[in-house]
């Protein structure tokens, strides 16, 4: 009996201890994480441009290499620093008002965007990490979820069944397999073809996946018109199933907000001529740091000085996690 109380206590001293690791917030994330509050994305300053290498370097400090074991996730600062940036958004986005005639929008991780307009409020490619709840309120407050495709940093089945619990819209590329108990409210979308929720239009294009030429499983560009603006969000993808639908939307011309991934070349940005360019898919650090480094503001900004002279007549914006702007700027 002595032998079973004293595995019993060392049982709860480490559950104690690993709940410690996991919620203990260390002084450096809260400090970078004020920091990013205290920041303005509209100015593109040299204290702006230190914030991004701040950010940037604590994101890389003890990442591994190739892609985080699972444990990572539980311990790292990385995750500690993410989920405290999307908590704190969560809550700005419920207490936010957007004016009719505007919209606001939110970047949280990855390509995860959140768009609040005056009667409706979307969130595009919203996952939590392994070990992390952050983004559960979001169920309460966006009307209609797009994922864009199958991946774990851009799908999350079990989020995505507690919005269709409460009675939520999920829209998906045709082809995309999903079950649930509310299939009423699950809304797939063939390439080209559009779907209105209200006042909201919503237009999928089915690409490849990061130009890999496969067009087998559902990977999708989203258009959503409403209330006079166009959004267009490019998920992973790349390359057009559809070399007509690609035409079509090359040809718009019209794009308010262009919510890129940074592997869009600058070419294809000049061409889509979006009045704002927000580059999306940085910090990338859930595939280690090798790849990690591609994806830092520091990065992207090098890259569109090469193309200064395609992209000088678009706006951007470049936006850490948790993040978010009124449009019209002004």
């Amino acid at each position: 009996m002595n032998k079973f109380f004293n595995d019993l206590i060392i049982v709860l001293l480490f559950g104690l201890f690993a709940a410690f690791l996991y919620f203990y917030i260390p002084s450096p994330v809260k400090t970078l994480h004020q920091r990013v509050s205290q920041s303005s994305p509209l100015n593109l300053n040299q204290d702006r441009l230190d914030l991004f290498k701040q950010y940037g370097n604590f994101v890389m400090d003890k990442l591994p290499e190739k892609t985080p074991k699972l444990y990572f996730y539980w311990l790292s600062a990385q995750r500690k620093l993410a989920d405290l940036r999307v908590k704190t958004v969560v809550n700005e986005i419920k207490s936010t008002k957007v004016q009719e005639g505007k919209l606001k929008i939110w970047s949280l991780l990855n390509m995860g965007v959140v768009i609040k307009i005056n009667q409706h409020t979307i969130a595009i490619d919203t996952a939590n990490l392994p070990f992390s709840q952050a983004h559960n309120e979001l169920v309460e407050i966006v009307d209609i979820f797009l994922v864009t495709h199958l991946d774990g940093d851009h799908f999350d089945a079990s989020l995505l069944q507690k919005a269709l619990a409460q009675n939520k819209k999920v829209v998906f590329l045709d082809g995309f397999v999903f079950d649930s108990d509310k299939p009423e409210n699950i809304i797939f979308l063939s390439s080209g073809t559009d779907k209105t929720l209200d006042n909201l239009k919503i237009t999928a294009y089915q690409t490849d996946h990061r130009g890999d030429g496969n067009f087998r499983e559902a990977n999708a560009w989203f258009v959503i018109e409403t209330e006079g603006f166009k959004i267009l969000h490019t998920g992973d993808g790349r390359d057009f199933k559809n070399k007509d639908e690609e035409k079509k939307v090359y040809g718009m011309k019209d794009i308010d907000v262009l919510l890129g991934n940074i592997m869009i070349h600058p070419y294809n940005v000049r061409d889509l001529s979006p009045r704002l360019y927000v580059p999306l898919h940085l910090f990338k650090f859930m595939s280690g740091k090798e790849l990690y480094q591609e994806s830092t503001i520091e990065a992207v900004l090098n890259i569109h000085q090469q193309y200064e002279k395609d992209l000088k007549s678009i706006e951007k914006i470049y936006l850490l996690p948790g993040e978010g702007f009124t449009y019209p700027l002004n």
